[in-house]
């Protein structure tokens, strides 16, 4: 039996997910899969269906080539909520297999996620938000069809409460996939506009796993080198789409911040983005991009010194000035790229009423990973953020 000392540490580092990320190795998805089941339900939502049907077919193939059965979940909606999921592991069950597979955007990670531990649970969706006891979930891949700021790996999901109506985080280490499969290539048929908002998202986050109270020196490595690989190829996969190296980096970046975001602990940005999705049509990796350089400017005082080192890696002069003028050179240089990529700046540029902001702040206050903030956090911050991001 462990001690009560020993029983309260937790590991600064735990990732025991398989990563592959290469061009075209969707077409070998086969063989990887066979190593962890036999029987394949493969999730995606209908958007992501319409959108990458030619890479499900690929991957359809290359399973029947190793001998693997392969059923595609495809009754999914777009933003699902926790009655379609529900649906969806009732079905996994009916299926006997023992692997789901989650491919294409964060939303059809997050209904496998979901689907992967109430199949083996008999529990309903909204029975996990109060965090019970449950037993390891059927083997979880993740395939993601672009960057998906961090939620390919973490072992989290967020779904829409049908009886709440917001949007709601479960997390657990069971939920770390046994493999996530990234081809760079696919992430070639997203628009510039999903190109910038995803690769934002990304971006927003890493730089929160840089401040966050809970980082450790392993963290810091790569969420700074997140940040770098997004300043130096972002531009040029909006630009050209077909430039599959910057999308290959993208696509690294986009797994190393969800490594650091495992450990950091810490996203005011994507708490705000939920807690607005919630109360809007306005997608979370949108909002993200809107709030990032409002939430790194609310934390600079906090943490100078980490954004002085954010400020180097986006490649800023920061010679012969003082820490705060170089620490307000990284927020200088996140709205430079954003401007570049145009990402709406303000939450004014959307019909966002002002009277929601109480609601969206009460919200955003309930999400976990607001702790580890520099900085004391209440709803009235919220608010400050808000009114200053509008």
């Amino acid at each position: 039996m462990p001690t009560s000392a020993t029983a309260s540490l937790s590991s600064e580092f735990y990732v025991p997910t398989e990563i592959f990320i290469r061009q075209d190795i969707i077409a070998s998805i086969g063989p990887i899969l066979k190593t962890i089941g036999s029987r394949i339900l493969l999730i995606t939502t209908t958007g992501d269906l319409d959108l990458f049907h030619d890479t499900i077919e690929k991957m359809a193939k290359s399973a029947a080539a190793s001998n693997l059965g392969l059923i595609i979940y495809d009754e999914m909606p777009d933003s699902p909520n926790t009655e379609d999921i529900d649906t969806a592991a009732s079905y996994a069950r009916k299926t006997h297999c023992d692997v789901i597979a989650g491919f294409g955007g964060t939303d059809s990670l997050n209904t496998a996620k979901a689907v992967a531990v109430l199949a083996g649970n008999y529990l309903f969706c909204e029975d996990l938000f109060e965090n019970p006891s449950i037993q390891a979930p059927i083997a979880l891949v993740t395939i993601p069809a672009f960057p998906s700021f961090g939620f390919e790996i973490l072992p989290m999901f967020f779904l829409t409460d049908i009886r709440e109506e917001i949007r709601k985080v479960y997390n657990h280490r069971y939920l770390f996939p046994r493999a996530t499969i990234v081809d760079p290539r696919v992430s070639a048929l997203i628009s510039e506009e999903v190109t910038a908002q995803v690769n934002s998202a990304t971006l927003a986050i890493a730089t929160e796993a840089v401040i966050s109270k809970s980082t450790n020196s392993m963290v810091n490595t790569y969420a700074l080198k997140s940040i770098d690989l997004i300043f130096k190829n972002l531009p040029t996969a909006y630009r050209d789409s077909q430039n599959i190296t910057s999308r290959g980096h993208l696509s690294y970046a986009s797994i190393m911040t969800g490594i650091a975001f495992s450990v950091s602990r810490l996203s005011l940005s994507l708490a705000l983005s939920l807690a607005l999705s919630s109360r809007s049509n306005i997608s979370v990796q949108r909002c993200m991009g809107v709030f990032l350089p409002h939430i790194m400017e609310y934390n600079l005082t906090a943490t100078p010194g980490k954004y002085v080192q954010m400020s180097k890696v986006m490649d800023e002069d920061v010679r012969e000035i003082t820490v705060i003028e170089a620490a307000i050179k990284a927020v200088e240089g996140v709205r430079k790229l954003e401007i570049d990529l145009d990402i709406p700046q303000r939450l004014s540029q959307f019909e966002i009423p002002k009277a929601e902001f109480s609601r969206i702040a009460e919200i955003a206050i309930g999400y976990p990973f607001i702790e580890n903030a520099p900085r004391p956090l209440n709803r009235d911050e919220f608010e400050t953020i808000l009114i200053a991001a509008y």
